[in-house]
């Protein structure tokens, strides 16, 4: 039970690509399947997820995928309750349980019986009709998951969600972070360069660019790529998701600091008044 909670859903920023897969999604939910949403990390997964159960307008609950998930027998337990109940179960990272402790959901989203086993024989449960799962899985991570058997795949319609383009992205940290349309396409821009050189092959979750834009948001920090307490934030949450050493890595964030700064407006009019005295005005 402790894997398991009721939740809330939570803030909900809606972009041209995520109104149609919602609405793509909620398709398949009414007509009686369950859903499997497939994608890289930190493209808000989860996030949908909850939206789309708050949609179905039923008691929802999210259970963590795990080596040491069980599905228990018992009377109380969060999986009776959801199938009798109707509930919406969002199943998030699913691939991370033991494929067998899974099987058992395979009687119970396509016969509607919920088969349940203990020490005192079997025994079949009725599903509710509106009971639902809805699944979600990193389609890039190996580390900790498990291959899901095709019966399981067989009963789901699988969604891949994809990465957020540039415009999707500055539109969720203006609606999330509450910073300017500027700001957003600046921490955008810090982000982007600094790990095409030090992750060119990964990295492409909204998180840093999120934290970034929060932290700085919430404490009064100015963005900008000539601000010390902003380039802090960023080797914060940066440096240690590069591949690359400290070092290295610190240098590169510095490069990319130097080249999107502005020349300060002090240097600028020195720098003029400088340029006329040489030609004698």
């Amino acid at each position: 039970m402790s894997t398991v909670i009721q939740v809330r859903p939570q803030q909900f920023v809606k972009t041209a690509a995520l109104e149609q897969i919602m609405q793509r999604a909620l398709r398949y939910l009414r007509s009686g399947y369950s859903v499997h949403l497939e994608g890289p990390t930190g493209v808000g997964k989860t996030t949908l997820a909850m939206h789309l159960a708050d949609c179905r307008k039923h008691p929802m609950a999210l259970v963590i995928g795990g080596h040491n998930l069980t599905m228990s027998g018992q009377k109380d337990s969060w999986l009776r309750l959801a199938c009798c109940q109707g509930w919406t179960l969002i199943y998030d990272e699913f691939n991370r349980s033991r494929p067998e402790i899974n099987t058992v959901l395979l009687s119970a989203l396509e016969e509607r019986i919920l088969v349940l086993t203990s020490e005192y024989g079997a025994e079949y449960v009725p599903v509710h009709p509106e009971f639902r799962v809805i699944f979600t899985s990193n389609s890039e991570e190996y580390c900790g998951t498990y291959s899901t058997q095709n019966a399981l795949f067989d009963r789901l319609v699988t969604i891949r969600l994809p990465e957020p383009n540039i415009l999707e992205r500055q539109q969720l940290l203006i609606e999330l972070a509450g910073i300017s349309d500027q700001a957003a396409a600046l921490v955008i821009k810090v982000v982007h360069q600094f790990f095409r050189q030090v992750a060119p092959e990964g990295q492409s979750s909204l998180r840093p660019q999120l934290m970034i834009a929060q932290v700085c948001q919430r404490e009064g920090i100015h963005i900008s790529a000539n601000d010390a307490d902003f380039r802090q934030v960023c080797r914060d949450i940066l440096l240690a998701r590069s591949y690359q050493s400290t070092t290295d890595s610190n240098q590169v964030l510095w490069e990319v600091f130097n080249q999107l700064a502005k020349p300060m407006p002090m240097i600028e009019s020195v720098a003029s008044r400088l340029s006329l005295e040489r030609v004698g005005y």
